[in-house]
């Protein structure tokens, strides 16, 4: 058998399609066998039945094995919800003919190692299931399970109300013409019944936020971490800096609020979380917030099942259903939260916005030194913002766009929201009168009716 070069043997993309495509006609059990034998004629029989049949299940968010079989009788109950952990997995098979340890290379957290025979093995205390990994790896062998198949699934039986909870980051994902209403459409015409911008949850975060660092940081020797978009970022602190978790403000991240918000206002729908993070895909299976997000979706995956479905979202109707203010929105990229957390507190509480001190960084190197730095005593800043990727969101590994494009994009969304903070958004306030009778703009006597809302909404459980 001929020895297979890097670009042969990442076929995930195209199993993706084949798998999407199959699911969204309905075919996908009957047409499991075709894929497997269409793709290894396709590489002309150089990449093995095994192969083959663990990507396959990968994309159907199933683990590999050590069988030619892609599916079997313990399946079936897996295929039916969002899967389970862990997230990012290896393929073995693939690693066979790779030669250099870029894997290794990629993490952050030093996960990943690699025994004599080249076979990688990833240390699950450690693993933050960033996907940085995956980027890495040309040969395809680590891959963060796919969750389409049961959500193409629920959106043709039409037995539920299905929510999109989109993240900000999508901003020029899918094309410089894709604007927020074309992607709507999108998503409207693939079955979803909404599509909510995760950005209006981040505006509730941005105001619990602002209350968590009035009520935390009294003196010069306080200090507030924010936990409020990065599951990488805590699970950093967790493993390295259990000193500092005490600081970590006790705030959902905008993904779980909009989950939780929508099912508490229709507690039999489906809420879909989409965006550029595969640490999301952990994040919403962890016990004190699993329920509030049914499937997790890239854009990358999104972007597959519009191919699939034969969707175009530039040629879809711009109606726009906008939500969020520019705090909001401003989460996608580094600095965003500071900004929006400040700029609330100018308004909310103007007498502690004076002595806000917000520092931001973003990647694991920068974020680790910045937390030495922390424990070392030597920082003066009160408000810590850390981003796992470069960039923040925007640069996540399921992005489509490069970070930096991705961030002029995000920033062009955030102004022309219809708002420029939390407090001025009408929105806000009927999500906060649907959830505990609160009336009417923010004001210090209505203040602790609202931080009290928030916080038994957006608590962490």
């Amino acid at each position: 058998m001929a020895k297979l070069t890097p670009p042969d043997l990442n076929i995930r993309p195209r199993i993706l399609y084949q798998v999407a495509k199959a699911a969204w006609e309905g075919h996908l059990f009957e047409r499991k066998e075709e894929i497997c034998r269409l793709l290894q004629q396709e590489f002309e029989d150089r990449a093995t039945r095994r192969l083959v049949a663990n990507q396959i299940r990968i994309a159907m968010g199933l683990e590999p094995n050590n069988s030619e079989e892609v599916i079997n009788e313990y399946d079936e109950e897996a295929l039916m919800g969002m899967g389970s952990e862990p997230v990012v997995v290896a393929n073995p098979e693939a690693c066979q003919d790779c030669k250099g340890a870029e894997c290794e290379k990629a993490c952050p957290l030093g996960a990943i190692t690699r025994d004599e025979l080249g076979q990688p093995s990833i240390d699950r205390n450690k693993c933050a299931n960033d996907g940085y990994c995956i980027s890495a790896c040309e040969f395809g062998a680590l891959a963060d399970k796919s969750q389409f198949v049961p959500l193409i699934n629920l959106l043709r039986q039409h037995s539920h109300k299905v929510y999109a909870s989109v993240a900000p980051a999508f901003a020029g994902q899918f094309g410089p013409e894709v604007t927020a209403g074309k992607l709507r459409s999108a998503l409207l015409k693939l079955g979803f019944n909404e599509m909510v911008e995760t950005a209006l949850y981040a505006d509730l975060i941005t105001i619990k936020e602002a209350f968590e660092y009035d009520k935390h940081v009294q003196d010069e020797h306080d200090f507030l971490i924010t936990s409020c978009c990065c599951p990488i970022w805590i699970k950093l602190i967790e493993n390295k800096f259990p000193d500092l978790m005490g600081h970590i403000s006790p705030s959902v991240s905008p993904m779980v609020a909009s989950g939780r918000v929508i099912k508490e206002l229709e507690p039999e729908a489906k809420v879909v979380f989409i965006g550029p993070c595969v640490a999301k895909k952990s994040e919403a299976q962890l016990p004190d917030l699993k329920g509030a997000i049914d499937f997790v979706l890239t854009f990358q995956e999104l972007q597959t099942i519009f191919a699939a479905a034969e969707i175009n979202p530039a040629a879809e109707p711009d109606e726009e259903n906008p939500l969020a203010s520019w705090c909001g929105r401003l989460y996608a990229r580094t600095g965003g939260v500071s900004a929006a957390v400040g700029t609330t507190l100018e308004k909310l509480i103007p007498r502690r916005a004076e002595k806000f001190k917000p520092v931001k960084v973003d990647g694991i190197p920068d974020c680790t030194k910045l937390l030495e730095e922390i424990r070392a005593g030597n920082l003066e800043a009160n408000f810590i913002e850390g981003m796992a990727c470069k960039g923040g969101c925007v640069g996540g590994p399921g992005r489509i766009i490069p970070s930096e494009l991705g961030t002029s994009q995000v920033n062009d969304y955030s102004n022309a929201a219809h708002a420029h903070t939390p407090v001025e958004n009408p929105q806000v306030y009927s999500i906060l009168a649907k959830l505990g009778h609160y009336r009417g703009m923010p004001t210090m006597t209505g203040s602790s009716k609202m931080a009290a809302i928030l916080a038994r909404k957006l608590d962490p459980k």
